[in-house]
């Protein structure tokens, strides 16, 4: 019997007076034993897909079965029964309570599915990389560390069937293979997934390939072809001593000077950054690498004066002194998307600008600014219709309006299949093309990384400059 079966899926949505028709038609099924990947563009449906298959959300037309029992139409707390029994659920975002540690959300899942084993807590924690992160609480976490944290809640009580979205769009590569060998061994015990990615290292360990277009099924392939690979590097980069060579007179935007960042979790003290120097100049286009948990966001966070040094200098001699530095001067993207939810898509990306309380014309036109980046069409839509993935290429919109000085953007591709993060870049690159912003991008993605002139690399909070053939 499939641990999931669903027959003919319609899910529509109606913002305003347009209607988007999310789901059309989806059957599918997984068996005990397969590790199925679903793939598609952002946008495609995936989310909306997962949501109606765990219950979380309802299907307009069709049925969904867990392990024979209809997930459809039924009473909430029945549904929330049938998940905490049978299914592990993984979103994009928010699977963790704020106010407990890494330990404690999993084992308060534990606790609600009736599975408590103190030892299965310490396995989990090891098995994905967060053995001395266990006392941390969630907003002490990377982008990925909060990613295999909620993974480790989702696998708590050893669901049959795990459901997850983007579970390693955050990480990167050896954090990713870790992944892949924990859903292995459970494949090899029985246990099943169904799995929203971009990844093409997922792509190639799963049973099935299914791809999602435009919220129908439109392929379906045993395994991915064997052109695609794991994340990899193309080019070797090679260390030097110090950043690239500039004028003597010329006057970095921001500079770093032995900065360092330390946090305190519990009783434990975390260095996020040790001793950073680095300077940002205009037409600066860097690359910021490392693994998951390295300090790549709390650098980006230190720039952008988000955060002061625990010691050290952090200054901007290169911008307007006695000027806000955001959001007039730098532009910052997170790597949650950060909307407003009660805006709508171009009211978000004219904030801003009211923040700011310039004269518009100083601005880009917020309606160019999501023209530059696909987002027309979605102009009056609300945050939570679009898919994560048009949520950041929004939050990218938003920090291009103002024209700043500098911006700094974690992991903008993370949520989106390669072919859109590669025109995300093209669009965020052409858009700068012929002005002196600085761009500094942090991110898991070699592919991104190339189409930037420097790199700097982030290890267990130490910074190190990198140089690189010019981008082609």
């Amino acid at each position: 019997m499939a641990l999931i079966e669903a027959d003919d899926l319609f899910k529509f949505y109606h913002p305003g007076h347009a209607e988007v028709r999310a789901l059309r038609g989806v059957s599918l099924t997984v068996e005990p034993g397969e590790v199925v990947a679903l793939i598609g563009p952002s946008g495609s449906g995936k989310s909306t897909l997962l949501a109606c298959l765990a219950g979380l959300d309802e299907p307009d037309g069709g049925i969904v079965t867990i392990d024979g029992c209809r997930m459809t139409r039924r009473p909430e707390a029945e549904r929330a029964a049938l998940r905490a029994s049978s299914i592990g659920f993984l979103a994009q975002s928010g699977n963790l309570f704020d106010h407990l540690s890494v330990a404690e959300n999993i084992k308060l899942q534990m606790n609600l599915s009736g599975k408590f084993d103190s030892c299965r807590v310490i396995e989990l924690l090891s098995l994905l990389g967060l053995a001395d992160r266990g006392h941390a609480m969630p907003a002490t976490l990377s982008g990925g560390e909060l990613a295999r944290a909620g993974l480790a809640v989702a696998l708590a009580s050893d669901p049959p069937l795990l459901l997850a979205d983007e579970p390693t769009a955050e990480v990167d590569a050896e954090t990713e293979s870790r992944i892949l060998e924990l859903l292995e061994a459970r494949r090899a015990k029985g246990g099943a997934a169904l799995i929203a990615t971009h990844s093409s290292a997922l792509g190639l360990k799963a049973s099935r390939v299914l791809e999602i277009t435009d919220g129908r099924i439109a392929e379906v392939r045993e395994r991915r072809p064997p052109a695609l690979a794991v994340r990899h590097l193309e080019r070797p980069w090679s260390p030097i001593v110090a950043s690239r060579k500039k004028s003597a007179s010329e006057t970095p935007l921001i500079e770093l000077r032995k900065a360092s960042m330390v946090f305190s979790s519990g009783h434990q003290t975390i260095g996020a950054v040790k001793k950073a120097f680095c300077r940002i100049f205009p037409s600066d286009r860097i690359a910021i690498m490392g693994p998951s948990g390295s300090g790549k966001s709390t650098l980006l966070s230190l720039l952008a004066g988000l955060e002061q040094p625990s010691a050290g200098t952090v200054s901007w001699p290169g911008l307007r002194q006695g000027e806000a530095l955001r959001p007039r001067q730098i532009g910052f993207v997170f790597q949650a998307p950060s909307l407003l939810p009660e805006l709508t898509v171009i009211e978000n990306v004219r904030l801003p600008i009211q923040i700011a309380a310039i004269d518009p014309a100083e601005a880009m036109n917020p309606a160019d600014a999501l023209e530059r980046l696909s987002l027309g069409e979605l102009a009056e839509k609300l945050p939570d219709q679009l898919s994560g993935g048009q949520m950041q290429r929004v939050a990218l919109a938003r920090a291009l309006v103002m024209r700043p000085a500098v911006i700094l953007a974690d992991e903008p591709t993370g949520q989106l299949d390669g072919k859109t993060g590669q025109e995300l870049i093209d669009a965020l690159l052409a858009a700068l093309d012929g002005t002196t912003t600085a761009l500094v991008v942090a991110t898991h993605d070699p592919s991104v990384a190339e189409r930037l002139k420097r790199r700097w690399t982030m290890n267990a909070g130490r910074l190190m400059i990198y140089a690189s053939e010019e981008a082609a």
